[in-house]
């Protein structure tokens, strides 16, 4: 398994026909339900748990776990596992960006982490194309592209705030305060400087998605 997981204490629990293998519907998953759908054992998954690989809470109480279904993509997608059971399907990313270095970084990115379908626009006539082609649930967007009017193009997209849209990736060498303050304006919340840093790059993308 991807990232050093094992089945840890005996072979890892399969669904059954008492827990449904398919968590489309689900928000909050046990450890027991996270570990059919990661094909881990439970134990594999409360050890990750405990030691904060696999975010979430404890029920007031109890010592009984939970986790949230962002946080379950997020673990699942950074081990390569397949989120099928969960009903997800990959994620559609619309980059508009004309300089290689970075749209390379970028793929490279997208690969290491999975679920991710990567298009590229290297000017403003190809994104708008994709971006009616495509309707991508991830926008990342180089502000200093020429020929593109980033605000305009930015409030022509759904945005995401905490409700299904786009979420808009925003890519420059230095930010104006001025000038994030007009996209935070219209609910744009995510800012990455270059040139990226590709660990920081990969945490920004998993949580831009599952939030």
């Amino acid at each position: 398994m991807a990232g050093g997981l094992t089945n840890g204490v005996g072979p890892a629990i399969s669904a059954s026909a008492e827990t449904p293998a398919n968590g489309s519907g689900k928000q909050v998953f046990t450890t027991g339900e996270a570990a059919r759908l990661c094909n881990l054992s439970q134990q594999t998954i409360i050890r990750c748990f405990d030691s904060g690989r696999l975010r979430g809470y404890r029920v007031p109480g109890s010592r009984t776990r939970r986790i949230p279904r962002g946080e379950l993509i997020r673990f699942m997608r950074s081990h390569h596992m397949p989120l099928d059971a969960l009903g997800e399907s990959e994620t559609t990313v619309l980059l508009v960006e004309n300089e290689i270095e970075t749209v390379q970084q970028i793929r490279r990115v997208a690969e290491a982490v999975g679920g991710y379908s990567l298009h590229v626009a290297s000017n403003a006539y190809e994104a708008g194309v994709l971006t009616a082609k495509l309707e991508p649930q991830v926008l990342i967007v180089n502000t200093r592209l020429p020929d593109l009017d980033v605000l305009a193009a930015c409030r022509a997209v759904r945005i995401s705030n905490g409700e299904p849209g786009t979420t808009v990736i925003l890519l420059a060498n230095k930010f104006r305060t001025e000038e994030m303050q007009e996209f935070e304006a219209i609910g744009i919340r995510h800012f990455m400087r270059k040139p990226l840093e590709e660990v920081k790059f990969g945490d920004l993308l998993m949580s831009a998605v599952n939030v």
